[in-house]
């Protein structure tokens, strides 16, 4: 799940491995693993149908900006800085979004986009801009396998996350789960695994809070948070089989299913779930494993 610029929360689905990362840890497996196991579970936007107006994050409200001097007046200095940001970050952005991630927009980031955040005197604007920007920059990174450089900007947002989004909004534990991405394509298997549990554990209030939402507004942002934590989960199964604790990837692996076959969730996370396990079980040699997870199939 990601933020845009507005607050909103788009899920990715997402998750691509590297074909030169023995991320398994044994080489005569790894042609047999298809590629979809490593960098960026934030990458790429979901369907609308995945995303939760009720999960979405509250930038400073301001009326909507028209050419009308009557409306601009009665903008507050913070709203007229945040629309300022706002559009120098879409200028990049939207390039992003598009698909491209190169050095160039790396740069246009760092010159066009986080100077002026830094020199704003508003602290939300500046903090939502500051994390966005960085935000979008580690993923380039991660695209380009630039581990260090990604988790460095991953890194940094922590400071900028308590103001903006909130460390009480789903962005905060997808961003140690984006840590962790950065640390195994480092191949530092300890940091990851700490990361992913700080990931999950996380997760765990937001799926509590977003429960008593989903009571009030009839909505699913629990299965939102539940469908992201399963992620975090199956990259934690990856990194204990790479760390030779087989046992414990399977378990892990077969905690992230349950979650995603008990409260159905959406098929982006089922079917991801369902080929990191299969993927786990080929390459732990464990004959049950493997027969219980040849037998579950995908849904559409």
């Amino acid at each position: 799940m990601r933020l845009d610029s507005k607050g909103r929360h788009c899920i990715a689905s997402r998750v691509i491995v590297a074909s030169d990362m023995h991320v398994f840890g044994r080489p005569k497996f790894i042609s047999h693993i298809p590629a979809f196991i490593f960098i960026g579970l934030l990458l790429g936007n979901a369907p609308a149908s995945a995303q939760s107006p009720a999960a979405q994050t509250q930038s400073p409200s301001k009326p909507a900006r028209h050419d009308s001097v009557e409306v601009v007046e009665h903008l507050s200095p913070e709203e007229v800085e945040d629309g300022k940001l706002n559009d120098l970050y879409e200028s990049v952005a939207q390039l992003q979004r598009k698909g491209t991630c190169t050095t160039d927009t790396i740069q246009r980031y760092q010159s066009e986009v986080i100077p002026p955040a830094e020199k704003s005197t508003f602290n939300v604007p500046k903090n939502k801009f500051l994390f966005l920007a960085n935000r979008d920059i580690g993923n380039c990174y991660l695209a380009q396998q630039k581990f260090a450089e990604a988790e460095a900007s991953f890194q940094k947002i922590l400071q900028y996350a308590p103001v903006w989004p909130g460390t009480n909004d789903s962005a905060y534990p997808i961003n140690f789960r984006q840590i962790a991405t950065a640390q195994i394509g480092q191949q530092h298997w300890t940091e990851a695994e700490q990361s992913l549990l700080k990931s999950i554990a996380l997760f765990d209030p937001q799926i509590a809070a977003g429960e008593r939402s989903d009571a009030e507004l009839h909505s699913q942002l629990s299965l939102n948070y539940r469908g992201s934590q399963s992620q975090s989960y199956a990259l934690l199964a990856v990194v204990y089989l790479r760390e030779g604790r087989i046992q414990d990837a399977l378990t892990t692996v077969e905690k992230a299913y349950d979650e995603v076959t008990k409260y159905k969730l959406a098929p982006q996370f089922h079917n991801q779930v369902l080929k990191i396990g299969k993927a786990i079980a080929d390459a732990s040699q464990d004959s049950a494993a493997q027969r219980t997870w040849s037998q579950r199939s995908p849904i559409q």
